[in-house]
């Protein structure tokens, strides 16, 4: 029986095949590593691709012992490879890494809300909820370039300070029907505040005003010239306050028309 007849030795040819086809693939995947791609993302690649290829060496029999040993030798050779080239760029990588967890934790700090967050102004809120999402940015940013430990531990910070966020703006949402009727109730005691002082403005200014007809009464029938003097000095002490009162009275309407047209548009 010719070699090629032989179904053993035709699977087990197929198999070493497979196998070298898996290995030429692992080897394509230790180039990016050495052309400084990012550094976690192509282990794991790689990794992930020589666990599939181990289970392979278990799985696919028949396999002549020669094919075997040789891919074995070759699946070996790059692992040590790729181990060796990752020990020693951890150092390199652990001190990247750790340099980006101090950038994002910078931001985190920036967003942190104070203990006492009932006197926090909204606008610092919107801007510790953009510092909290410069953070998040830079994590998916630098991701590749961090070890899975700072990833946790930034990733973990973010997400403590976004609760805090998130229970801080509840608030502020569950405070506007509070602040609208503390704004109506505001409202309303100015409104009736003015009105009151428009009653007594529009009653003082009728009263210098009868005082004005009287005096101009007088004047023109006295003809005493020290009375008419003094009368004259009467007279424009009394339209000086009446002017003053007027214009307190056009203020006080102009401040009752906004505020009744607050009240309308609640």
């Amino acid at each position: 029986m010719k070699p090629e007849d032989d179904p053993w030795l035709k699977n087990a040819h197929k198999n070493a095949e497979h196998l070298a086809a898996e290995i030429e693939k692992l080897s394509s995947l230790t180039g990016p590593i050495r052309e400084n791609r990012p550094i976690i993302t192509k282990y794991q690649d790689f990794w992930n691709q020589a666990k599939l290829t181990t289970a392979l060496f278990k799985e696919l029999k028949p396999l002549a012992q020669s094919d075997r040993d040789l891919l074995w030798k070759q699946f070996n050779t790059l692992c040590w490879e790729v181990k060796e080239k990752q020990k020693t760029e951890y150092g390199s990588l652990e001190s990247l890494s750790q340099g980006h967890v101090d950038e994002i934790t910078k931001l985190t700090e920036l967003a942190q809300l104070p203990a006492n967050t009932t006197d926090l102004e909204l606008h610092d809120l919107v801007e510790r909820g953009q510092a909290l999402k410069n953070a998040g940015d830079l994590l998916g940013k630098y991701k590749h370039e961090m070890l899975a430990k700072h990833k946790k531990t930034c990733f973990d910070q973010i997400q403590k300070i976004r609760k805090t966020h998130d229970t801080a703006w509840g608030s502020v949402k569950a405070g506007k029907p509070r602040q609208q009727s503390e704004t109506e109730s505001r409202v309303r005691k100015n409104l009736e505040a003015n009105y009151e002082r428009h009653e007594k403005a529009a009653s003082a200014l009728e009263n210098f005003q009868i005082g004005r007809a009287h005096i101009l009464a007088f004047l023109r029938t006295c003809e005493i010239p020290e009375k008419v003097t003094a009368a004259k000095a009467q007279l424009a002490d009394t339209e000086a306050r009446i002017k003053d009162i007027e214009e307190g009275i056009r203020k006080l309407n102009l401040w009752i028309a906004e505020d009744e047209r607050v009240l309308k548009g609640k």
